[in-house]
């Protein structure tokens, strides 16, 4: 059994032990719209040979299974050849095997994609495609509904095993995914899903951690890329990577010039970006991932590459253990240590709300505690647009707003803020804000993205209520003015005073505020804890406390600090 392997995966593998992986790499310029970047975007992303991979995975020794014909490896968000259990077992136990990635219309068209992503997965495509054909083989790349092109391709070369990750998304995707399970029945192909983190299938958190007390506990086994990709001998059936426009002529409504603004997301970029975080950057992350002034250097900005799986989480902790070894050795105190546990932390977190999704689908949809469904909002479509497009007269949250929407991310706090004040000034439902701002969020992720919605919003009845005062804010983080007066131009040349005062004073330049804040939160707060009151909500909360709360238990009954299933570890930094 691998170390740290779930029993129900590989049964009888080994694996030898580790090499130290090296830290070392450069550059920012995709993590931080300041800093130069190219005049022609790199969108190859194939891993380069002095990469920090390379050469430093371990050997995994014994993995066979009887041979069969032909597999199809479906990508879906694992694109990459690094610890890629799809890839690997497909290479060990096929004569052949097909890269298959599909463009799909109902995924592409739903509210909570956006060009980002679409920037994001073209980029992840071409670099694996890259990567593929310098390793031998390619990628059959098809654009349609995935059971019509599975059904196409086998119909082309006839297939006896389908593999792909298994996927927590939503609910588009799970109906996808039992469409694909019929017409694997109906075809006779075997479809067999690799788990890509420590989320469970079909289990709460209580449950996961349940399952897990019965057997080995801790990591998957990171897995190597192949040496042989077994590709077919018809290699006529490989595409050719489609470019930018092309893509976006098959969706007009997403079709925009490729964006430099943004940050690269291909395999290379992720082993790149967690190179300079772990040799330099990351030293800096506890105490600089609250302000959205350093948070761009300070976070580790993998949150992306996981996403999107460009780069896997197991991949992440190997390196993480590797740099702790690299510290230990040194026998000297180190400030890298607090930073890398901080780090550490929110990995965990990060499959600890994606298995919350997991649990209760429904989430997506209404309050996990169902008694909130009842929270009246206004849901003025005039406010969100000016919330969206950050003209509401608040300049740190305009400036947070706009950052977004030109850059794809935010750090955690001014996230949680924005959608603060989305639903408790603006009365905005969670709902209502939900696609919009998952289409600006480049690393958005189902299950954290619907969490922490929920979670802001106030309407889990487990987690304590905040509500961030936007002044507050800037005068904790941004003292100076200067992320504010970066993103919103028409307060260039005004004083921090000024700005913070913005909706005291007149500013001729700039919006005035559009909402009272102060009231209009004391009346959501008063819903809030009217239904959070009920007997009915205190009975729904504990049993979302029992399926979803964290290993450390805290009293619903606690005035201060109010339960929250250890989630304020996310704002200690």
């Amino acid at each position: 059994m691998l170390p740290g392997l779930p029993p129900w995966l590989f049964p009888g593998y080994s694996t030898d032990g580790h090499e130290e992986i090296p830290v070392g790499g450069e550059g920012l310029s995709s993590l931080w719209p300041a800093f130069s970047q190219p005049e022609k975007m790199d969108t190859s992303g194939d891993l380069e040979p002095g990469c920090l991979l390379f050469g430093k995975m371990p050997t995994i020794k014994g993995v066979k299974e009887s041979a069969v014909l032909r597999t199809v490896w479906w990508i879906k968000r694992d694109i990459r050849i690094s610890d890629n259990h799809c890839l690997y077992l497909a290479s060990e136990s096929s004569e052949e095997v097909i890269p298959f990635f599909c463009w799909e219309p109902a995924v592409v068209n739903a509210e909570d994609y956006g060009t980002f992503h679409l920037q994001a997965q073209w980029q992840a495509v071409r670099g694996l495609s890259a990567s593929l054909q310098k390793r031998g083989s390619g990628l059959v790349e098809r654009m349609g509904e995935v059971v019509d092109e599975l059904d196409a391709l086998f119909a082309q070369v006839p297939f006896q095993i389908l593999r792909s990750y298994q996927e927590t998304g939503n609910d588009l995707t799970f109906r996808r995914d039992r469409a694909v399970r019929a017409w694997c029945r109906e075809k006779g192909v075997e479809w067999v899903e690799s788990v890509g983190s420590t989320v469970i299938r079909g289990l709460s958190a209580e449950q996961k951690r349940t399952h897990q007390g019965k057997g080995p506990r801790g990591r998957l086994a990171v897995l190597p890329i192949p040496e042989n990709l077994r590709p077919p001998k018809d290699k006529s059936i490989f595409s050719h990577p489609r470019g930018w426009e092309e893509l976006t002529a098959s969706f007009p409504l997403l079709s925009a010039p490729l964006s430099s603004a943004l940050q690269t997301v291909n395999e290379g970029a992720a082993w790149d970006t967690l190179s300079s975080f772990l040799s330099e950057r990351g030293l800096a992350y506890s105490g600089g991932i609250s302000s959205p002034n350093t948070a761009f250097s300070a976070g580790s900005r993998l949150s992306p590459h996981l996403a999107w799986g460009t780069i896997s989480p197991g991949s992440v902790f190997r390196a993480l253990d590797q740099k702790r070894e690299q510290l230990n050795a040194q026998r000297a105190p180190s400030p890298w240590k607090r930073s890398l546990s901080a780090f550490e932390s929110r990995l965990h977190w990060r499959d600890h709300f994606v298995q919350r999704l997991e649990g209760s689908p429904q989430m997506e949809f209404s309050a996990i505690n169902p008694s909130f469904d009842r929270v009246e909002y206004e849901n003025n479509p005039e406010f969100l647009t000016a919330w969206i497009d950050g003209r509401t007269g608040f300049p740190m949250i305009d400036a947070c707003m706009r950052c977004l929407g030109e850059t794809g991310f935010m750090n955690f706090r001014m996230r949680a803020m924005v959608v603060s004040f989305a639903c408790f000034g603006l009365h905005l439902s969670w709902r209502t804000i939900h696609g919009p701002l998952a289409q600006v969020f480049l690393d958005y992720e189902p299950g954290i993205h619907l969490s922490q919605l929920q979670m802001q919003a106030g309407i889990t009845g487990i987690n304590a209520i905040r509500v961030y005062s936007p002044a507050k804010q800037f005068l904790d983080h941004d003292k100076e003015g200067s992320f504010v007066r970066r993103w919103v131009p028409e307060l260039r040349d005004r004083t921090a005073v000024e700005i913070a005062h913005a909706g005291e004073i007149d500013l001729p330049d700039y919006y005035p505020p559009i909402i009272s804040l102060k009231e209009r939160t004391r009346k959501m707060k008063e819903q809030i804890f009217s239904i959070r009151k009920s007997e009915s909500a205190q009975k729904s909360a504990r049993i979302t406390l029992q399926k979803h709360g964290s290993r450390k238990r805290t009293n619903l009954g606690t005035k201060s600090k109010a339960a929250d299933g250890g989630q304020l570890a996310l704002f200690k930094d």
